[in-house]
């Protein structure tokens, strides 16, 4: 059975009951409230990781422990930095994973043949697009935390919410960018394909783009000895504020991209 119809059949017996007894959600007792939220979420996330979230999270592990074991045997002054830390072990998991599960966000629903239940769902289709991309974000954003407290007891000392915020903002982007390309390819692969070799392209160009403010992957903790700080920290408000615009100009393009039936079944 795909993931869309067990949706449906896991909140059926929560809607009948709330219409048979004519309560809105905002109307219902908060642990309900919550309960339904965290079944919804946990059913999305299935969808979202086809039932490989282990392996995802075992892959990441992996990483983390060979990084941690080529860490720890270089010379206590070799080690690595905290300005190090943010593109290393967060940013780079982080964009690769999004990358992969936003190409899966169309292809699955094509795979499982269930695309058309998305444009013959009753009321707005943009609630159902928008609640399993909100709830992929919302994954990626709790990982981040995750692997910034992870980095914090195991590599060094860091700022655990400062460094997972700015992981989140360039992981959304990416996030947003795969999307709109498999939207407008009609191709999960070919998406995930193009926003590789982008960010392989920005990355070729680092030695250019790290000290300016029009780098995707900012590194706020690294200040070029150049600039003052206070400069520096402008440049990074600047950054992060325009990255989130543009993820979110790329996100309501694709959303607007799905308006096209046609377009996307065939």
């Amino acid at each position: 059975m795909s993931g869309t119809s067990t949706i449906q059949q896991s909140i059926t017996p929560t809607i009948h009951h709330s219409s048979s007894s004519h309560s809105r959600f905002a109307e219902l007792p908060a642990r309900a409230q919550l309960s339904i939220a965290w079944e919804i979420f946990r059913l999305q996330a299935r969808i979202i990781f086809s039932h490989k979230f282990v392996w995802f999270m075992a892959g990441i592990l992996t990483y983390f422990v060979v990084a941690y074991i080529i860490n720890y045997n270089q010379s206590v002054i070799e080690r690595m930095p905290m300005e190090a830390v943010l593109p290393w072990l967060l940013e780079f998991p982080l964009s690769a994973l999004a990358v992969y599960l936003s190409m899966q966000v169309i292809t699955s629903e094509k795979d499982n043949r269930t695309l058309e239940v998305m444009f013959t769902t009753a009321g707005s289709r943009y609630k159902v697009w928008l609640l399993r991309l909100g709830t992929l974000n919302a994954i990626l954003l709790i990982l981040a935390f995750a692997l910034s407290a992870l980095a914090f007891f195991t590599f060094t000392d860091i700022p655990i919410i400062g460094m997972a915020l700015h992981a989140f903002v360039p992981t959304f982007f990416v996030g947003s960018m795969t999307l709109y390309f498999a939207v407008r390819f009609r191709s999960g692969f070919a998406a995930g394909m193009v926003a590789a070799g982008l960010l392989v392209l920005m990355l070729m160009f680092t030695d250019f783009l790290d000290e300016t403010r029009y780098f995707l992957f900012l590194n706020p903790y690294r200040v070029p000895r150049r600039l003052d700080p206070a400069t520096w920290n402008l440049w990074m408000w600047q950054n992060r504020l325009g990255v989130l615009v543009l993820a979110g100009l790329m996100l309501f393009a694709a959303l607007r991209g799905m308006e096209v039936r046609e377009r996307l079944l065939r």
